[in-house]
């Protein structure tokens, strides 16, 4: 999945986060959660070891790296009751379930497996932003994305507040559009396509199911983002 499904899906984990606990933190640490495994290993993989693993998927999506933060978000809670770090897990796990992380065995149990597999990319980055900003599913997502973390932050300015609840109030439709959409073109079997370019029917699936649980999100939380 690309960077802003990533980031969504975080910041819906964030607003439940938010809701029930009553700490409207919680939004940025379940979506920095969501977008920390590519921070760490896109630089690392592509750049640093560009050379010899040249792959985008080491640390940061394997498990060992959930339990890490896990276990000191545990202790961090029974010192402080602090529930910061244990929203950075869930949005790491997510991001993992959306990229199908089982799917690669030897990254998401390393080092139970033996050593990471290479891969060879030509031009990783340039081909990665150009599928992105050729995705519609990363536009729409992108604007509810942004119309959370303004509504997050909506005490600082009225006009914030005003620009947060329309850009929700039109994302909740367009994702019931791109979730339906996705159904078809998962059951289709559309290969590629405008909606996510380079995917297959799972991941079609995998939009479809973060479209909902966005909708759903938005409109259960929607006292978080002052909707009405």
């Amino acid at each position: 999945m690309f960077v802003a499904c990533h980031l969504f899906l975080g910041l819906i984990l964030g607003l439940a986060f938010a809701r029930y606990l009553d700490d409207r933190r919680l939004i940025g640490f379940a979506a920095l959660g969501a977008i920390l495994p590519d921070l760490i290993d896109k630089p690392i993989g592509h750049i640093l070891l560009a050379e010899t693993l040249d792959s985008g998927r080491l640390f940061g999506h394997g498990l060992l790296f959930i339990a890490l933060i896990a276990v000191a978000g545990v202790y961090l809670y029974w010192r402080r009751e602090s529930f910061a770090l244990l929203a950075v897990a869930a949005g790491v796990l997510s991001h993992q379930v959306l990229d199908a992380m089982w799917a690669i065995p030897v990254s998401w149990y390393f080092p139970f497996l033996g050593p990471y597999e290479p891969h060879e990319f030509t031009d990783y980055f340039g081909g990665a932003i150009l599928a992105e900003i050729s995705s519609l599913s990363e536009w729409i997502f992108l604007i509810a994305s942004v119309g959370i973390i303004l509504a997050a932050f909506r005490d600082y300015s009225p006009d914030l507040s005003r620009l947060a609840t329309t850009l929700v109030r039109i994302s909740i439709p367009l994702l019931g559009v791109l979730a339906l959409a996705s159904v078809y073109a998962g059951v289709a079997g559309s290969p590629g396509g405008i909606l996510m370019v380079g995917a297959k029917s799972e991941d079609y699936l995998l939009l479809a199911a973060v479209a909902t649980i966005g909708v759903a999100g938005m409109i259960r939380y929607r006292d978080n983002l002052h909707t009405g």
